[in-house]
């Protein structure tokens, strides 16, 4: 067994809040879990993109899809979560490879790992590698994405609703958009003297005090 514990319920929803997703072992095979897995997917307007090294491409429900050999060929791996759907000796290469173009989270199918690979990813990954038989898979053998894959779609909805907003320190300004810029003691200063000088004004024009003229006359000197 997997030797560090791990929420996988929480895994499976941290999957899921990633903007593409990377499928190891996709196929034109509809025979083969990697080509019912990608086309899972599909319908499910998730960004897919088959991992395979063997073929330029793959064909799903007629349409064909060009292919990326590895990890580190993934265009955006910080936002990408990896679908892994090959044997146990594959996806210990596969997954070395993941850390290092920095994927954001990986799902081991049943079949794809030993304890060794799930160990690898559970530590590589803390919060964010799904496989084996941890609480939450309503699937005989273990989790999966086409039994477990809604619900952590689902999950994951909230996760994204959670994730703290920008402070706006490093928010890109939009065209058009003002920046308010904080006033200087100075400026503070000229400006409530500027205040205070129309209040007088205003009271002088309404009376004689010869009092209030010469608070007008300290202030303008």
């Amino acid at each position: 067994m997997a030797s560090k514990a791990i929420d996988m319920r929480k895994a499976a929803a941290k999957f899921f809040t990633a903007s593409h997703f990377a499928v190891a072992g996709a196929s034109s095979n509809p025979q083969k879990f990697g080509h019912r897995i990608f086309a899972w997917y599909l319908p499910r307007d998730l960004s897919a993109i088959p991992l395979n090294p063997t073929t330029p491409s793959i064909s799903v429900r007629g349409k064909d899809y060009d292919t990326v050999a590895s990890p580190s060929k993934v265009l955006d791996p910080k936002h990408t979560s990896l679908s892994v759907i090959t044997p146990p000796p594959v996806t210990a290469k596969l997954l070395q490879e993941a850390k290092e173009a920095g994927i954001l989270a990986v799902w081991l199918q049943p079949g794809s790992f030993t304890d060794k690979e799930l160990d690898y990813a559970i530590e590589n990954w803390p919060d964010a590698a799904v496989g084996g038989f941890a609480d939450g898979t309503v699937g005989g053998e273990g989790w999966c994405v086409l039994v477990d894959g809604d619900a952590a779609i689902e999950a994951s909805k909230s996760l994204k609703r959670k994730e703290p907003a920008s402070n706006g320190v490093n928010r890109p300004k939009r065209a058009g958009h003002r920046v308010s810029k904080r006033p200087s003691k100075h400026e503070l200063v000229v400006g409530r003297k500027a205040r205070v000088k129309k209040h007088v004004r205003d009271r002088i024009g309404r009376t004689e005090n010869i009092k209030l003229r010469q608070i007008l006359a300290n202030l303008e000197g």
